[in-house]
């Protein structure tokens, strides 16, 4: 990877460390842990979103290019490249990073965090990487990373390097591959609220909702042949796809969805109103 550390230091100030998705105020880094992503506007590779092969890998990963966001929305904005093109991101961006203060100041812990989330993009990337990037702060300076994860040290007056060292993760914490649904809580929580609504919806002609979640467990499997495995295995990229089979296949069709449907009322909560706590 050729991403720079003041690169990435300037994207994470401008951030004022939130995403730059519209309506979206998730934090990309809550109580130093990563929660945000570095997005190629347009991809590095091959086959990736919005990929342009007349673009040189330099200016793939040149500050024009990138864009920080939570990890769900830069999830829902690579599974849907063609509803979000490079030229919209690169709006939500400029208008993002209009509200950073000018001239950009970057404190020692801004700088940390930026620094850290240069780590995790290079972890998802699979490459054991070591970045240094010197950082004026009041403290000596450790740090070293596994699986992904960050720490860093300060203690006394000194100046020094900030050196970082990233293991390539294979799935995330829980066991899910880290491209899975269950390796993201937004996804994997709308999931389960959706599940959650038509066993109550089921209700009136199935009153064991024991029962009721274990057909639908394997309705579900059934659907996406899942076999062993279990929904949170899906790739990210099949999340749509699940929702609708959720929302269209099985909510639609309970007595109190199609009582709903009749009234012309919501059947359920979408994604971004579940996100934001709305209705």
């Amino acid at each position: 990877m050729s991403i720079q550390d003041s690169t990435i230091k300037r994207l994470f100030g401008m951030s004022r460390n939130q995403c730059a998705s519209p309506d979206c105020e998730a934090p990309l880094i809550i109580d130093n842990v990563v929660v945000g992503d570095i997005c190629h506007i347009r991809a590095r590779r091959k086959g990736g979103a919005r990929f342009d092969p007349n673009m040189t890998a330099a200016q793939k990963d040149q500050f024009e290019n990138l864009i920080l966001l939570c990890s769900t929305c830069h999830k829902l904005i690579d599974m849907q490249p063609s509803a979000y093109p490079s030229e919209w991101l690169q709006s939500i961006k400029a208008t993002h990073e209009r509200k950073a203060q000018q001239p950009l100041e970057l404190s020692a812990l801004d700088a940390q965090h930026a620094l850290m989330i240069l780590a995790k993009h290079q972890a998802k990337a699979r490459k054991s990487k070591i970045n240094t990037a010197n950082v004026s702060t009041s403290g000596g300076v450790h740090s070293s990373a596994a699986h992904g994860g960050v720490a860093f040290a300060f203690g006394g007056v000194y100046n020094a390097p900030i050196n970082v060292r990233v293991s390539s993760p294979k799935s995330s914490s829980k066991g899910y591959p880290s491209n899975s649904i269950g390796a993201d809580a937004n996804m994997t929580n709308y999931i389960e609220y959706l599940c959650d609504l038509y066993v109550k919806y089921m209700v009136p002609i199935q009153p064991d909702e024991k029962n009721s979640w274990a057909k639908l467990g394997k309705q579900i499997k059934t659907k996406f042949r899942l076999k062993k495995k279990t929904r949170n295995h899906l790739s990210a990229e099949r999340f749509l796809d699940l929702v609708r089979f959720l929302v269209d296949e099985k909510l639609a069709r309970t007595p109190v969805g199609g009582k709903h449907l009749r009234d012309g009322t919501k059947i359920c909560r979408t994604f971004e109103e579940f996100r934001h706590g709305t209705m």
